[in-house]
C-alpha cells in the first residue's frame, strides 16, 4: 500500500514509514570531496524536489523523507520551505531520532497546519551529543504557508533540526571519538559524538575537537585547544590520493609553546586517524608545519603519539564465599579457582564486613561494616579500622592503586558526602570531595572511578517520602586534583541513561564504557546494560532475581560475572542468556 493510498479523506491521515537522511551542518551548500574519499553508502537514492500541486500533507510528507539526503550537494529538502525557512534552518542543530517500527503519522490539523506523530528514542544536540530517552509519542506541528500558489512549510519548532528513524540514523550519522588528555598520564580521555556522516567529517571532527571543554570535564581533563583557536581556512581537506587531511589554525602562539602544540597536534591526530578517510593528519599554524618531536611530515599512526589508549585487563577474580577469598581464572568459562603460592594467603573477611573492594595489585583490600558506619581496610597481616568517617557509607571504589572512594552522609548534618582514603598509609584519613551539586536530599548509594582516574560514576539516590520506593539515578563527573595528583572536587555532572527509572548499580568496564543494572519503563525488573559512554544501551539479557552484574576487563575484551539472589554466579551464553557456573557472595574485580 502506497502513502496516496492511506489518506482517510474525513481525517486526512498519512502513515510515512521510517526514511533515512544525512544533514548538513550549515545552511548553506558545500562542494564535494573527491570520489575517492567519500564514505561508502549502501544505498543512493533520488530524492525528489518539491513539485507543482502537491497537497499539504506532500509537501510535509516530501520535506521528512528529504532529510535522506541531507549529506549531498543537491539539498532538495529545503525546496519544501519557505525562503526565509530555508535560509534559517539549520538540520543537525536538534536532531530526533524515532522508532521506524511506528513509524510516521501525518494529520491535516488545520488549513494551513498538519501535525506529524512519531515514537522518539532519543535526541542529539548541535555538539552531537546523544540522549537516549524512554520511547513516547511526540507530536509536530508545521505550518505552512503558499508561495506562488504552492503550499510550503514556513514554521516549524524552534531550533528544529531533523527526524530521523533509528535505523536511518544509524546510517546517517557516525560515532566519533573526540580526545581529552589525562590529567596524571600520558593517555587519551575520549568522549563520544555523533556527528554528520558526509564529505564535511573531517572539519566536523576538528571543530569539536577546538570546541571548550564539555562542563562535566572542566578542570578534571587537558586540552591543547584555547580560546581564540580556530581553522584558518573553512574545511579540512583530505587528499584524495594520500588522504592525508591538513588542518590549518590561527589565533594561537601553538608555535612557541611545544607542549602545547604536542598536546594539540596529538588530540587531533588521534581523533582524525579514528576516520576511515583519514590515513595522516598534518596540522599546521598559519600554512606552516606544526612539528611533533619524532614525527617527519604528517602523522601516520598512532605510536607516533606521545599519549596512548589506556588498555585494561585482570588476570584473576575474587570469589568471596562466607569469610573466604578465593582468586579465580576470569578467562575460564567456569571461574576456576587459581593455585595459591604456600605464604600467600588472601584475608579472612569477618560476615560484619560487605562490599569488599581490592586494589589492582591484590595489595590492599576494603570494606565497610554491614550496618554503613565503619569503614575497614585489610593489607597482608594488617588491619586498620576507621569508625569516623559517616553514616551509610558505600561500598568501596577503587582509584588505581592510589585511593578508595567512599560515599555516604555526614553525622552532625545528614547532608551527601563523598571521600577519598589514599592507600599508601593504611591509617590515612578520609579525605572530603567537593562535590556542591548533591542536593541534601540525596544520597550517594555508589561509586566508580575510571580506569584512567579521570572521571567518575555516581549513583544518586532521591530521599523518598516514607512507604514510597527510593529512586536512584546515574551520573559521570570529572575528578578535580590538586598538584600532588590528590582528588579534591568533582565537576558538574551529567547524566548517563537518563531514561532508566532505577539504577541499582554503576561501573566502568573500560575508559569509555560502562557496564549498569537498571530498569526502563516496562521492565518488570532490573536488568544488565552494556553502554559505551554517549551511545545506546546494549541490553546483555535478563536475568531473574539479578543482584550485581560486575565487568571483567581480559585480553578477549570485557566479560560479565553477574550474581543472583540466591548467590548464584552466571556467565553469558549465547547473545542473551546467562550460564550458572559457581555460588559465592560477592564477585570482586581487583582495580574495579
Amino acid at each position: 500500500m502506497t502513502w496516496r493510498t492511506r489518506l482517510l479523506p474525513a481525517a486526512l491521515v498519512l502513515v510515512l514509514a521510517g526514511c533515512s537522511g544525512q544533514l548538513p551542518i550549515t545552511p548553506d551548500p558545500r562542494p564535494g570531496l573527491a570520489v575517492s574519499q567519500q564514505s561508502e553508502r549502501e544505498v543512493e537514492r533520488i530524492l525528489p524536489p518539491a513539485r507543482p500541486g502537491d497537497t499539504e500533507l506532500e509537501i510535509v510528507q516530501g520535506f521528512l523523507r528529504a532529510g535522506e539526503g541531507f549529506a549531498g550537494d543537491n539539498d532538495v529538502a529545503r525546496t519544501y520551505l519557505t525562503s526565509a525557512l530555508a535560509s534559517d534552518w539549520v538540520p543537525t542543530a536538534n536532531v530526533t531520532v524515532y522508532d521506524g517500527g511506528e513509524g510516521l503519522t501525518l494529520t491535516r490539523s488545520a488549513d494551513d497546519e498538519v501535525s506529524v506523530e512519531m515514537v522518539a528514542v532519543g535526541r542529539v544536540d548541535a555538539d552531537g551529543r546523544l540522549t537516549e530517552q524512554t520511547p513516547r509519542t511526540t507530536t509536530v506541528t508545521f505550518g505552512l504557508a503558499r508561495v506562488d500558489g504552492e503550499p510550503r512549510i514556513s514554521q516549524f519548532p524552534d531550533d528544529a533540526g531533523l527526524w530521523l528513524s533509528d535505523t536511518e540514523f544509524a546510517r546517517a550519522f557516525r560515532p566519533t571519538t573526540i580526545s581529552y588528555l589525562n590529567t596524571e598520564q600520558d593517555v587519551f580521555v575520549p568522549e563520544l559524538r555523533w556527528l554528520p556522516d558526509s564529505e564535511g567529517l573531517p572539519t566536523a571532527v576538528t571543530r569539536a575537537q577546538l570546541a571548550p571543554l564539555p562542563a562535566y570535564l572542566e578542570g578534571a581533563v587537558r586540552t591543547g585547544a584555547s580560546e581564540g583557536l580556530r581553522l584558518a581556512t573553512p574545511a579540512v581537506p583530505v587528499d584524495p590520493s594520500s588522504l592525508v587531511a591538513t588542518v590549518n589554525l590561527q589565533g594561537a602562539t601553538l608555535a612557541q609553546d611545544d607542549a602545547l602544540a604536542s598536546d594539540l597536534s596529538s588530540q587531533l591526530a588521534h581523533s582524525l586517524l579514528g576516520l576511515t578517510t583519514v590515513a595522516g593528519v598534518e596540522v599546521q599554524v598559519a600554512g606552516q608545519p606544526l612539528p611533533l618531536d619524532g614525527v617527519e611530515g604528517p602523522i601516520t599512526g598512532a605510536t607516533q603519539l606521545p599519549y596512548t589508549d589506556l588498555e585494561q585487563q585482570v588476570d584473576e577474580v575474587l570469589l568471596r564465599v562466607g569469610e573466604e577469598l578465593t582468586a579465580v581464572d576470569p578467562t575460564q568459562y567456569a571461574l576456576r579457582d587459581l593455585p595459591t603460592d604456600e605464604g600467600e594467603r588472601l584475608p579472612t573477611i569477618g560476615l560484619d564486613w560487605s562490599g569488599i573492594a581490592a586494589s589492582a595489585d591484590l595489595e590492599d583490600l576494603a570494606g565497610v561494616s554491614t550496618d554503613g558506619t565503619s569503614f575497614r581496610r585489610w593489607r597482608g597481616e594488617e588491619v586498620s579500622t576507621n569508625t569516623g568517617i559517616g553514616d551509610e557509607l558505600t561500598a568501596p571504589a577503587v582509584d588505581g592503586d592510589d585511593a578508595f572512594w567512599l560515599g555516604g552522609i555526614t553525622r552532625s548534618s545528614g547532608t551527601p558526602r563523598i571521600w577519598a582514603v589514599e592507600t599508601d598509609d593504611l591509617d590515612a584519613v578520609a579525605r572530603p570531595v567537593e562535590a556542591d551539586w548533591l542536593a541534601e536530599d540525596e544520597r550517594v548509594d555508589g561509586l566508580s572511578i575510571s580506569p584512567d582516574g579521570s572521571r567518575a560514576l555516581v549513583v544518586v539516590g532521591q530521599v523518598a517520602a516514607e512507604d514510597e520506593p527510593q529512586t536512584h539515578r546515574v551520573v559521570l563527573s570529572g575528578i578535580v586534583r590538586d598538584g600532588q595528583g590528590r582528588p579534591t572536587g568533582l565537576a558538574d555532572p551529567a547524566p548517563v541513561a537518563p531514561h532508566l527509572q532505577d539504577v541499582t548499580s554503576a561501573r566502568w568496564s573500560g575508559v569509555g564504557e560502562v557496564l549498569i543494572v537498571g530498569q526502563r519503563a516496562g521492565d518488570a525488573a532490573p536488568q544488565p546494560f552494556r553502554l559505551l559512554l554517549g551511545g545506546w544501551l546494549e541490553p546483555l539479557g535478563e536475568l531473574p532475581d539479578l543482584v550485581d552484574a560486575v565487568p571483567v576487563p581480559t585480553t578477549l575484551g570485557v566479560d560479565v560475572v553477574a550474581r543472583t539472589q540466591d548467590g548464584g554466579v552466571y556467565v553469558p551464553e549465547g547473545q542473551s542468556g546467562w550460564q550458572p557456573v559457581r555460588n559465592a557472595d560477592q564477585v570482586v574485580v581487583p582495580g574495579g
